[in-house]
């Protein structure tokens, strides 16, 4: 699950950055000195993380949560990713920067993504005059205001490659509800944008991939490559078969079948020897499939973008009874006042 990754410890800077550069006014708040302390406790918390660090997914995204509701700002997300510096990157992107062509630049990013975050990888595809990044699902969903981070860091970050502010992306996608206002993603974005779609991604022209990248050097370029295999080399990989775990253990409840015979064929085992695999890592198959189930529940219920019947279908219940009860079993309440909870907080 995404719940398990990290991501590099430098993009806490780009959040600090944003609060640096957009002070609360008191004059306009009635809770100035309540969302100040709230403020400075996340800076406390977000300065604890440097370029050899990983920040747990669940931390960025209670950052980027805390972030919204000081600001009260729907599109927060949009404006942080428009932030974005190399050193917000690491090697990753002073790499990029480096690089002699656009297209250049974002191999080095496929390539090593990894050094900037883990979980749901992007892949490319070009079709027709489009080249695609696009984000699956494996691992689980991100939040709005991460994916929104994601897509308009790209965006900012390709123009400064290339020295060009007036280019846009052709077109953009998020998986969340299409908002009431979608006027700041037109301005920020610059482009066409689409919702409720089952990848994020964007695309940019297949021509913009011949663009020259503005502070090209060769030299520094082959060192950096050097470094980013290193550092992409000794990074932590977790446990590979866990992940393997997690991730079919998403599309069994996706299809319906979460069970431990479902998964084991996806994995290409028998239900016995997933058995003895888990049981080796003190592991039991009921017992993670329904931590698994209660994460992604409680995920989905603060995005609120899914209505009750469809997160039941998600989580793989056949009724949306069922997973009322068996959420009220896990917290002591049901999905709706879970979610009326913490809306009121």
């Amino acid at each position: 699950m995404l719940v398990n990754f990290n991501i590099a410890g430098d993009l806490a800077n780009l959040l600090l950055n944003y609060l640096d550069d957009n002070p609360r006014d008191s004059s306009f708040d009635n809770l100035f000195e309540k969302n100040t302390a709230e403020i400075n406790a996340l800076r406390t918390r977000l300065s604890q993380y440097n370029a050899n660090s990983r920040m747990p997914f669940t931390d960025w995204w209670h950052a980027l949560d805390v972030i919204a509701k000081l600001y009260q700002k729907p599109h927060i997300g949009l404006e942080v990713g428009a932030y974005i510096q190399p050193s917000h990157c690491g090697v990753l992107g002073y790499l990029s920067l480096s690089c002699e062509y656009l297209a250049e630049a974002l191999q080095r990013f496929e390539r090593f993504q990894r050094l900037l975050y883990e979980g749901n990888e992007a892949f490319t595809h070009a079709e027709g005059d489009l080249v695609t990044f696009s984000w699956p699902f494996d691992y689980g969903y991100s939040t709005r205001e991460s994916d929104e981070v994601l897509i308009s860091s790209m965006a900012s970050y390709v123009r400064m490659l290339v020295g060009d502010e007036a280019l846009t992306p052709t077109k953009i996608g998020f998986v969340h509800s299409k908002p009431k206002d979608i006027a700041p993603y037109l301005d920020i974005l610059g482009c066409d944008v689409e919702f409720d779609c089952k990848n994020t991604y964007i695309s940019f022209p297949v021509s913009m991939l011949a663009l020259k990248v503005e502070k090209a050097d060769p030299a520094l370029r082959a060192l950096l490559d050097q470094q980013a295999h290193a550092l992409l080399d000794v990074l932590p990989n977790g446990d590979h078969f866990e992940q393997q775990f997690y991730k079919y253990v998403l599309r069994a409840m996706q299809d319906g079948k979460p069970t431990i015979d479902e998964v084991a064929r996806y994995m290409n085992f028998s239900a016995r020897t997933l058995h003895r695999r888990l049981e080796e890592r003190g592991l039991v198959f009921k017992s993670m499939l329904q931590r698994t189930r209660q994460q992604l529940a409680q995920q989905y219920l603060k995005e609120g973008r899914l209505t009750l019947s469809e997160i039941a279908l998600l989580l793989g219940y056949s009724e949306q009874s069922a997973f009322t009860r068996a959420f009220k079993q896990w917290l002591g309440e049901t999905p709706l006042k879970f979610q009326k909870r913490l809306l009121n907080c």
